[in-house]
């Protein structure tokens, strides 16, 4: 059974970018969950493909590359977005400062129907809590 990884936007960011400060953690990590199903959530790619990315030709063609991949299944937020919006103000005032796309991935890590056994983020601390009630690994 082939293991399953949940990407953050920094993995993807670190992965294209060699000025980036992850660049040499993402490689690595990359050549770690090669042959893994990698799951790359739509908020992630809105974070990861900006404005200044797109200006940036070569570094777009690359992470294309990537994600066309078969194993790279791009997840649709619609089931988790409306709850992942009210916790971001609901986590806020608990003292959490999430953003929207860390709050649909942890929504995501929340879900008990969607296998994964590691999450590639550089984050920790916004995940730590969920991935341990799940046994999920950080890949960092």
């Amino acid at each position: 059974m082939a293991k399953i990884v949940l990407t953050d936007s920094c993995f993807w960011l670190g992965l294209i970018d060699p000025n980036d400060q992850y660049h040499e953690m993402s490689n690595t990590i990359a050549e770690l969950i090669e042959g893994y199903q990698i799951i790359l959530p739509w908020p992630c790619l809105y974070e990861t493909i900006s404005t200044h990315l797109t200006r940036r030709r070569k570094l777009l063609l690359y992470l294309e590359e990537f994600i066309r991949k078969p194993e790279v299944l791009l997840l649709d937020d619609t089931e988790y977005k409306e709850n992942a919006f009210r916790e971001v103000f609901i986590q806020n005032r608990l003292g959490h400062t999430y953003s929207l796309t860390d709050s649909v991935i942890r929504e995501i890590l929340k879900d008990i129907n969607v296998k994964v056994n590691y999450l590639a983020t550089f984050n920790n601390n916004d995940f730590e809590d969920v991935c341990q009630k799940r046994q999920i690994e950080i890949l960092n």
